[in-house]
């Protein structure tokens, strides 16, 4: 039983070890995706603070609405980690279906980058190679093996060394490389293994789901439109301030403004307050048609403390997958974890080549 394992766990660190390593490294780089820009797009991403603080909901958008006519703002994630964060809106041009990005000085109003693709922003670009290498729907396909892979690998690696931890720590330097490197392998897979699984796991729920819905038919394909969607009257400030009576503790992350002309609706998307660390920031919503008026009244709401089980626990795959559920120390872990299956297939690979050279 156990040889059977192994050979099974040989053969499939083999197979995805390569594709393991560039999933690893990429989602390294996105644990640190807001770092990362900063650093190397400052310009487009840092502000300078204003003691009056930020400009109002409603004059941002009607600033950022002048200085882009041609494009309609579907969404608006305001940046309150850090007084020096810009604000990402994301738009679609008129008579388009591409979505783009853009980054908004709250301070001002003023639009820091023109609107690209979001495909060309380094977060962008992590992220569809992270999920589907660039070839679409075979990519990600292959990406929900290579994650079904690394699921596999985590349990077989536990049950083929699960003695190991009466010596975990123990590296033998003076023993032949292949003996030091099969240290190095297991110390790494048995350290990260709750990682791989969890890693493992969540990445081939979400490639898998994609899979399947677009193999049924069932992705909705964003409509083009040539006008906005919603009045020049809309009162984002006070839907805003509105929201939180509708659901105890509700905090607003992400503003959605209408983007299909069939059914115009301002969504905010939010955290609620309780005991689960792993809460996705953007889990419980509160809805409104786009053209209502005072007295306001949501047209739904989903608040994720009164989902059903499975859903509450697919919510906090997202924070689990990058490790956004804490601060520095957290993040820095996570990366270090997302090395890991790269770690892990370089020294499998060189045991593996040790072992045919020997034999």
């Amino acid at each position: 039983m156990r040889k059977r394992i192994w050979q099974l766990h040989s053969f499939l660190g083999l197979f995805a070890g390569f594709g393991l390593l560039l999933i690893g490294l990429s989602g390294s780089l996105l644990v640190f995706h807001d770092e990362l820009e900063w650093l190397l797009n400052p310009a487009a991403t840092r502000v300078t603070p204003a003691e009056t603080g930020r400009l109002s909901f409603d004059e941002l958008l009607a600033r950022a609405n002048a200085q882009l006519p041609d494009y309609e703002i579907t969404g608006w994630q305001p940046r309150d980690n850090g007084a020096r964060n810009a604000d990402a809106l994301y738009l679609i041009r008129h008579g388009d279906t591409e979505w783009k990005t853009a980054t908004l000085d709250p301070y001002t109003g003023k639009i820091l980058a023109s609107p690209i693709s979001q495909h060309r922003t380094l977060t962008g670009w992590l992220l569809k190679f992270h999920y589907e290498f660039f070839a679409d729907e075979i990519g990600r396909a292959l990406c929900a093996l290579l994650a079904l892979a690394l699921l596999v690998l985590g349990v077989s690696g536990i049950f083929i060394y699960r003695q190991i931890w009466k010596n975990l720590f123990t590296l033998r330097w003076s023993h032949a490389a292949r003996v030091l490197l099969s240290d190095f392998h297991k110390l790494i897979g048995i350290t990260s293994a709750a990682f791989n699984l969890v890693l493992g796991f969540t990445g081939a729920y979400w490639n898998i789901t994609e899979v399947i819905e677009h193999a049924g038919g069932h992705e909705h394909a964003q409509p083009a439109f040539a006008t906005r969607l919603y009045p020049e009257t809309l009162a984002l400030d006070a839907l805003l301030a509105d929201a939180p009576k509708h659901m105890a503790g509700f905090r607003p992350n992400f503003i959605s403004l209408p983007s299909v002309p069939a059914a115009p609706a301002v969504m905010f998307w939010g955290s609620v307050p309780g005991a689960n660390p792993f809460r996705n920031p953007y889990g419980s919503t509160v809805t409104y048609d786009a053209k209502t008026a005072a007295p306001f009244t949501p047209t739904a709401t989903r608040d994720i403390r009164e989902q059903p089980l499975w859903t509450q626990i697919t919510d906090m795959f997202q924070p689990l997958h990058f490790g956004s559920f804490g601060g520095l120390f957290i993040k820095i872990i996570w990366s270090l974890a997302g090395l890991a299956p790269g770690a892990l297939a370089v020294t499998g690979f060189l045991i593996w080549r040790s072992r045919k050279c020997r034999s």
